[in-house]
This record gives structure tokens, C-alpha cells and sequence, in this order.
């Protein structure tokens, strides 16, 4: 083998070796946290507020953001809207008053359809006032992406891209007018000058460093 050839098959392996280790370190975590919600529930308070999504919710510290309010997380890290539709029924049983929703950037990842993405987070948004008298739903844009923070930005951030989230949030935004429920544009509060996920906000160019989640909460706060 040349030397080329060696340094490539090196580069694949150790590619292939992180994305073994975030399928592994995703699958024990959601495993994991659906165990915790269905424990928790046992004790919850009905009538609180809850945070619904994926990673970029399950990593959000919104109980030391929001210390003075009942709020309950329950994102899990590596959900789709498909997910989110499984697992609805842990969330309804808590009746909740407020529910905040981010979810839809995994499933441009896997390269889901936009369309399909706002049909799956219509069904969410459905399923939770039928079930749940008088709730309120506030939904959250989704975040840009960086494939530039660092050298393994474009495998995390992967085919996600600028176009497509500015698309989904345009067709969500329009989905929460029909249904009368507030969305909350947060994707110019965190991109830079170029539209992509500002530097001093991301960890690694998809998920959120303390800095973002200090700029979401800051945001947050007036619907809470």
C-alpha cells in the first residue's frame, strides 16, 4: 500500500470507529432515559412544563436555566419525529400545561423528506390537544449547523444543510399559523454572519455549548 492509501484506510477507520461509538453511546442513552421518564412519572407534578426533543433538548440544563419553575426534560439524544410520535404517550401521562418542542434535524440527517418531517411533527402537535385538554404547545425552530467548527464537523453535522433547515422552518412556521401555536425563531439568534451554527455556540458543529444554551434560555424565558 501506498502511503496515501494507508493514511485514508487510517482516516475511514477512525470515522468509522466514532460512529460506532455515537450509535453505542446513543442507543445505551435512549434505553436509558425511557426507563428514567416511566420512574419519574410515578412522582411527577401534573400541570408542568415540559421539554420534548432530541439531543439538542436532552443536553439542555433547562432545571438550572429555569430553577424557580416545574419543568421536566425529557429529550432524548439520536430522536426523529417518528420517535417523538412513539413515545407520546410518556409525555401525555404527565398532563403537562406547557410543552416546548424541538425536533426535526435528525430526520434531515437520515435524510428524511421535509414534507414527512412536518406531517410527523403535525401528528405530535394533534395528538397532544386531543389528549391533553388545553395545553400549550410552543415550538422551536430548528438550529443551523456548522461543518467548520472542527475537523470532524462535516461527519457530525453531516448532510444536514442550511437550505434544507431554512426550508423545514419555513413550512413549520407556517404549519404553527394554521394551528395557532407560537414558534419561536431561534435559528438568527445562533447563526453567524454566514448562516451557519455560530462558533462560541456549538461543541462540534451540531450540538449546543453552554454559551448557545445561555442565548436559547435567554430567549425562552418570556414563554415560560
Amino acid at each position: 500500500m501506498s502511503v496515501l492509501e494507508i493514511v485514508l484506510t487510517s482516516v475511514l477507520g477512525g470515522l468509522v470507529l466514532v460512529a460506532v461509538f455515537y450509535l453505542l453511546v446513543f442507543h445505551t442513552n435512549k434505553n436509558n432515559r425511557l426507563e428514567l421518564f416511566e420512574v419519574l412519572n410515578d412522582d411527577a407534578v401534573i400541570g408542568a412544563t415540559v421539554f420534548f426533543g432530541d439531543s439538542l433538548t436532552d443536553f439542555f440544563p433547562v432545571q438550572d436555566f429555569f430553577p424557580n419553575r416545574i419543568i421536566y426534560n425529557r429529550g432524548i439524544a439520536g430522536d426523529t419525529t417518528k420517535d417523538l410520535l412513539e413515545r407520546l404517550d410518556n409525555v401525555v401521562k404527565i398532563q403537562p400545561k406547557k410543552i416546548i418542542i424541538q425536533i426535526g434535524t435528525n430526520d434531515l440527517g437520515k435524510g428524511v423528506k421535509i414534507e414527512k418531517i412536518i406531517k410527523n411533527i403535525e401528528k405530535i402537535y394533534q395528538t397532544l390537544q386531543k389528549e391533553v385538554p388545553n395545553i400549550e404547545i410552543i415550538a422551536l425552530s430548528l438550529y443551523p449547523v456548522s461543518h467548520h467548527k472542527m475537523w470532524l464537523s462535516p461527519v457530525i453535522a453531516g448532510i444536514r444543510s442550511r437550505k434544507k433547515i431554512l426550508k423545514t422552518n419555513t413550512l413549520l412556521q407556517a404549519l404553527c399559523m394554521k394551528m395557532n401555536i407560537p414558534f419561536v425563531q431561534l435559528y438568527s439568534q445562533l447563526a453567524d454572519a454566514k448562516g451557519r451554527l455560530n462558533r462560541e455556540y456549538t461543541l462540534e458543529g451540531l450540538h449546543i455549548s453552554g454559551r448557545g444554551y445561555a442565548v436559547i434560555a435567554n430567549v425562552l424565558k418570556d414563554y415560560l
